[in-house]
Formats: C-alpha cells, structure tokens, sequence
C-alpha cells in the first residue's frame, strides 16, 4: 500500500511539473543592437551584443574617431571589446588612436599588416589618384605611412591583437561571428546552409583585382539564431565576386552594410580602377538583403556612377535603404531614400551624434529607428 501512494504521488508531482513548464512563458533571448553612426567620411558600425559585449566594425578618420567617442558617451558605452578594423585606409582605421586614448579597447581584430606601406608618390598616384594624368600630391606616401604608423603605435600599446583569416570565428558572446574574407583571401567553402548556383552570376565579367588594402578587407557574417549580417569592408568586385560565383558561399542576409559605400567607378578611368568598384548583381543578389545600410559622407564619390546603388535598390526582395547621411553632390546615388529613412539630411552637425538603430532578434525579426526623428519600422519574421 505505501509502495501504491509513493508511486501515485510521483506520477501527481510528475504531470505537475509537465503543466508548470508548458505554463510558465520561457525568458525570450536578449536581442543584439546595432548603431550605424554618422560619422562622415568612413565607416562606423557599433554591436551590442546579447551578453553586452561591444564591436566596432572599423572607426573612420582621426575626427571621426573624436565622434565615436562622443557617441559612446551618450549612449553608455564604456569599452570595445572588439575593435575590427577590416582595412588599413583612412577612413576605416584612423580614428583608433583617439579612441585608444578615451576609453579601452581590448581586442584589436584585422587582418595583420598594411600592403601599402613605404609606397611612393607614384604608387599611390597610380592606385588612388581618379583623375587622368594628374600628379600625386608631394607627400601623400609620407602621409599613408604616417596613418599607419599612428595605427600601429596604439594597437601595440593597448589591448590583445587578433590577426583572422578567412574561415576563422571570433569568440563573441551570445553571437557568432564568422570571417569571410581577409588578406585578400575568401572563405573556400560554403557555410552551412549556402551553396546554392547563383544565376546572377551568368553575366558577371573579370575584373582587376586590388593589390591595395581594399582587397586586403576582412569581410563578416553576424549571426544570431535566424538573423544574419553581413558586411565585406571596401572588398573589390572581383575578389567578392570569388565568393558568391558560381556558388553562393556566403547565403541569404536580412541586413546588409553596402559594401565600399556603394562605390562604383567608370571603365573609362581604367581597367584599374573599374575593379575597385563594388556591389555587383552576384554579391547583392547573393545576399538578398531585407534591409541595406549605406554609410557615405554628404559629399558622395567624386567619379562614381550610379551602378552599384542601382544594383542594390533593384534587389529582389530589398524592403528599405537606410542611411547614415543624405548624399548632397555628386550623380552617383540616383535619388536618395526618403528623408524619414537617413540619420543627417544636412543639417549642422550637433552634439548629438545621429545614427541608425538596428535591433534585431533570433527569430529572425528586427526593428530600425532613426535617431534624427525616432522613425521606425518593424520587420517581422519571414516565415
């Protein structure tokens, strides 16, 4: 008889705790939280993570590095866990310094050393001067190597450095987070989920590559449960192209940070230069981003065209553009987003420093705001 009750009592409290786990909701995961800063010239895209780990996808000039700061400031941000600058130029890594000096940066995340360094006058007219038979400004080589040197004497002084290479993960909390491109290699193999034939790569032609640090960039897949974001530096047509043709190593995006900020370059300057161009049909089209993120200064690119703009915004299933600043010279961009989309649509610089707001969940789904004006907008989990 007791052998009888202790056993009905077991199968009692059994279906009771059945009935509290099926009751009591499970605690949803911690979102990730991503700002796209205006910072102007460059790049600046800071992640919260869902354990409160802090990256940085690259920090822009020396100035921009002064507005990094401040926007830390103003939004509670007291430390970089990761730094990842995903190119050696000036508008990618040159705020580090002034950033090193106001708040602490323990993982410094890159690819290992400059390709330009010690280059001449020459050189560099030759790999960055867009207007035909223009001489290179007396010391701009100095200047390259003096960045760089500004660079190198602040990672060297704080925090951990972490050389990554194509394939490789970085151990962030609550995210993964997976290399793809980096020293002018990409990943060899399709990540889980991807390897599908990309059709749009039927009509992709061969471009030059790059032998400066644009094809140096380290690109980067974000994931967290169903949500993915993606963004490849300054990467060069053809070696993204390498990813993407005639498989799609990479997969399907919901966000996207515009590659080069949308940089497009005309043939008609050379085959060089043709090549430094991003954005083509087999990256965009690979991706099949939701929503894209364009992060370029007012001033726009001196000798772009529109492709690489047209490209994304003519990307089946794209639903917005957001932008860091409304692009106010220069034809390149064919029409900007709406106002209620871009962070600065020219005022004054403020105090305040504007960013974009992206926060996103492992569902899948996320929610943008707009700093300027609190617009925002919803994206619900595609089924």
């Amino acid at each position: 008889m007791i052998e009888w009750r202790i056993m009905r009592l077991c199968i009692l409290l059994c279906l009771l705790s059945t009935l509290f786990l099926v009751c009591v909701p499970v605690e949803a995961a911690s979102p990730a939280t991503f700002y796209f800063v205006d910072i102007g010239s460059g790049n600046a895209t800071l992640v919260v993570t869902p354990a409160g780990e802090t990256i940085l996808l690259d920090c822009g000039t020396p100035e921009a590095g002064k507005r990094i700061v401040e926007f830390a400031k103003q939004n509670g941000i007291a430390k970089i866990d990761y730094l990842v600058v995903t190119h050696f130029e000036e508008d990618h890594m040159s705020g580090a310094p002034n950033i090193a000096a106001a708040m602490p940066i323990l993982n410094w995340v890159d690819h290992g050393m400059t390709v330009t360094d010690r280059k001449s006058d020459d050189w560099w007219a030759a790999h960055r001067t867009l207007t035909p038979g223009r001489r290179p400004s007396p010391g701009v080589g100095q200047f390259h190597d003096k960045t760089w040197a500004a660079f190198l004497a602040a990672r060297e002084k704080s925090g951990n450095h972490i050389v990554v290479k194509a394939g490789d993960k970085l151990p962030i909390k609550g995210m993964d987070f997976t290399v793809l491109s980096a020293a002018g290699k990409v990943i060899s193999s399709p990540l889980k989920g991807a390897g599908k034939p990309n059709p749009a790569c039927a009509d992709i032609e061969k471009r030059v590559d790059d032998d400066a640090e644009d094809g140096q960039s380290v690109g980067m897949l974000l994931t967290m449960g169903r949500f993915r974001f993606a963004y490849l530096g300054d990467l060069t047509w053809s070696k993204s192209n390498s990813m993407f043709c005639p498989e799609n190593r990479v997969g399907t995006v919901d966000a996207y940070l515009i590659t080069h900020h949308a940089q497009s370059v005309k043939r008609s300057l050379g085959e060089y230069y043709w090549g430094l161009s991003c954005c083509s049909p087999a990256e965009v089209r690979g991706l099949h981003p939701r929503v894209a993120f364009l992060s370029l200064a007012s001033r726009g690119h001196a000798y772009g065209d529109s492709a690489a703009m047209d490209t994304v915004k003519a990307s089946p299933g794209l639903e917005d553009l957001w932008q860091t600043e409304k692009v106010t010279a220069g034809g390149e961009m064919n029409g900007n987003a709406p106002d209620q989309f871009i962070a600065n649509i020219g005022e004054a610089r403020s105090e305040q420093v504007p960013y974009i707001k992206m926060v996103a969940n492992a569902d899948g789904s996320f929610t943008v705001t707009n700093s300027r004006n609190q617009f925002t907008k919803q994206y619900k989990t595609k089924r």
